[in-house]
Parts: C-alpha cells; structure tokens; sequence
C-alpha cells in the first residue's frame, strides 16, 4: 500500500510552488510523518509574495517567511524557501537542477508536488520541475555536490487548482495529523481571511471526505507517477542480482 510506504520513510519532501501550497497538498500527512519520525522538509519554491491586496511584494514575501516557519514549527517539520519569483516560475532545466541539490542533499524516500493538470502557471511549473529535479539527481554521471540519489516514490498532492485530469489513486489515512494541520495553516493570513476563497473549510471539509471514503476520519488523496516512471528510474539504480539456479 502506498500508505504504508509513506509511513516507512525516514526522509519525506514535499515541494510547493508558494507558501501554503505544501501545507494543504500534504500538510496532515507530514504532521503524522514527523510524529512517527520521519524527516520531513517542505521546499517552497517561492513565498507567494504576489497574493496580498495591501502589502508590497517584498513586505509580503518577509510575512510569509514568518507565516511559513510558525506553520512547520507546529507540523513539527522543516521548512526552506527557493527564493524564485512568485508567478514567474520557470521550468527550466537551471532551476530544475537546484531541486536537484536539495533532493541529493535530504536523501527523501518520498517526494510529493503539485499535480500538473493545473491553470496556474506556477503549480504547473513546480510539477515539471520536480520531476526534472528527480531524473537529475538519479544521474549518476551528474556531478554536483552531493552523490546521486533517487527516490522510491512520487505522488501528486491534491489541490483546489490542480483539478483537471487528478484522480485520487492512493487515500492516505492522516486522522492524526488534522489537528496540527488545522492550527499550522491558520498561523498564515491566507486562512484567517484574506482570500476570498474559504480554504480551511475546504480543505477540512476534503480531507473528511477523503476519510469517508477510506475508512477514517481524514484522509488525503494522491495520484502517483506512472508505471513507467517507477521503472525508468530503476535505469540508474544498482542491478538486482539473481541465483543462476540449478
């Protein structure tokens, strides 16, 4: 089970495209990670500093930075900032390859992003970018500072933007992380009412109807990579040797 998978890792990043994205595609799930004691690192890309109505962009991004530390503090996880320009991600291989170092530098077993099917550019680039960050970190003929590494497994988060084409594959039971989830996303003015777009009891209303659905009380939803991701990236993995027999 996919599940089961995710609970086994000792290293979990989760890449979002602003501040506040990694916390609703995998908010609850990284809280019950941690608990159990995984690593778990969220890497915003950028800090979303675009989206206030008031403040300039550069006094936003310093709130945001805040918002973003007081809400890992309370998942009990780590938190980075890529430093790119909210709403001018770009998917180029440059960029993909600084996703590399972090993924060779944390090692995780688990990567989780945004699901491409998107119409905002930003998420959709965050996407593609991890995706091309994983293929560079498996190359072993890519030198950087740190040693090649792949993971086991990429799933796609499941967010209110991200909806064309999602199917929810894997329901991950996460009753144990609602309530650190529910306290972390409120430490951001996003969630206590600056959109106009009621996030919390979306969100809280999904996560319930992904555990009506799986048998718990909350529950996130993931779709995985293909077949033949999980078995290309076995290319630049060490051969399996098997006993000739007799």
């Amino acid at each position: 089970m996919i599940e089961d998978k995710v609970y086994a890792a000792r290293s979990i990043l989760v890449v979002g495209a602003h501040a506040f994205d990694a916390e609703v595609i995998a908010g609850p799930l990284a809280a019950v990670a941690a608990a159990r004691g995984a690593a778990v690192t969220f890497l915003h890309l950028s800090m979303g500093e675009q989206g206030h109505p008031c403040l300039i962009p550069e006094h936003y991004c310093a709130q945001k930075e805040e918002e973003a530390g007081r809400a890992a503090a309370r998942l009990g996880i780590a938190s980075r900032n890529l430093g790119l320009r909210d709403a001018f991600l770009p998917a180029d291989d440059e960029t993909a390859l600084k996703l590399c170092d972090v993924i060779r530098e944390l090692r995780p077993e688990v990567v989780i992003t945004h699901w491409h099917g998107s119409w905002h550019k930003d998420h959709r680039a965050a996407a593609h970018l991890t995706q091309t960050g994983i293929f560079f970190s498996a190359l072993p003929t890519l030198k950087r500072g740190h040693a090649a590494h792949t993971p086991q497994l990429l799933l796609f988060g499941e967010n209110w933007e991200d909806d064309e084409g999602f199917k929810p594959e894997h329901l991950v039971d996460v009753s144990d992380g609602f309530g650190a989830w529910a306290e972390a996303v409120r430490e951001y003015e996003l969630a206590r009412g600056l959109s106009s777009f009621p996030y919390v009891d979306y969100y809280s209303a999904l996560y319930r109807l992904r555990g009506c659905l799986r048998g718990t009380q909350y529950a996130q939803a993931f779709a995985a990579a293909s077949h033949s991701w999980n078995a290309g990236s076995g290319l630049f993995a060490p051969p399996v040797r098997q006993g000739l027999g007799r």
